[in-house]
């Protein structure tokens, strides 16, 4: 079934999953507000978030290749497609590295956490049992113990929860930047484009 949605929204190419993005010039790829040269500017937010969504569809070991249908002549030369390659490589191994950052922060962080949970349970565990052991047990001493033992716990759940899976989906984020930042990266003209395109379908119709 996943075979069949994926060749259905993706072109397939060999081995390869294309993903495809068209744009009247390679100025869409770019943010716009960003003041820096053009060759140096961040790449568009729309773009990266529909690159990264659509690479996440698939498994990490998907063979694949990103492929900008450009209807800018210019974009075509060779100075303009290495400038597009490299930009969206810059991009994605920055943000790989930020990702890595944000998960040795989070590492840390969770630690801290754990420790500060340990000894929050051991004196709710302390606390309660020297309640129970100096005064005559009654309802209200025993409903007081109990609260100090779940407290300790309870202290202790989101220690443990960051600690064992909290940094999962960073590391996979980076992961995805990584592969990203690795692929091949095609320029295309949309002419070219829509001549694949059919050539494609006589393929599949023979």
């Amino acid at each position: 079934m996943h075979k069949q949605k994926y060749s259905d929204r993706y072109k397939r190419e060999n081995d390869d999953i294309i993903i495809e993005i068209g744009v009247k010039d390679s100025r869409q790829l770019f943010n716009v507000h960003d003041p820096a040269p053009f060759r140096e500017r961040d790449l568009d937010l729309q773009f990266v978030n529909y690159l990264v969504s659509a690479i996440e569809e698939f498994p990490l070991r998907t063979k694949m290749k990103i492929r900008i249908l450009t209807a800018e002549p210019n974009d075509l030369k060779e100075d303009n497609v290495l400038t597009i390659g490299e930009a969206i490589r810059t991009y994605f191994e920055y943000e790989s590295k930020l990702a890595k950052s944000r998960l040795r922060n989070r590492h840390r962080t969770s630690r801290y956490f754990f420790l500060i949970g340990i000894i929050t349970l051991f004196v709710c565990l302390t606390i309660a049992q020297f309640i129970s052991a100096m005064t005559s047990v009654t309802v209200v001493t025993e409903i007081i113990s109990v609260g100090f033992v779940i407290t300790g716990w309870v202290a202790l759940w989101h220690p443990i929860e960051a600690l064992l899976y909290d940094w999962w989906p960073i590391r996979e984020q980076r992961r995805y930047f990584d592969k990203i930042s690795g692929l091949e990266v095609q320029v295309i003209g949309i002419n070219a484009g829509l001549q694949l395109a059919q050539k494609e379908n006589e393929d599949i119709k023979l």
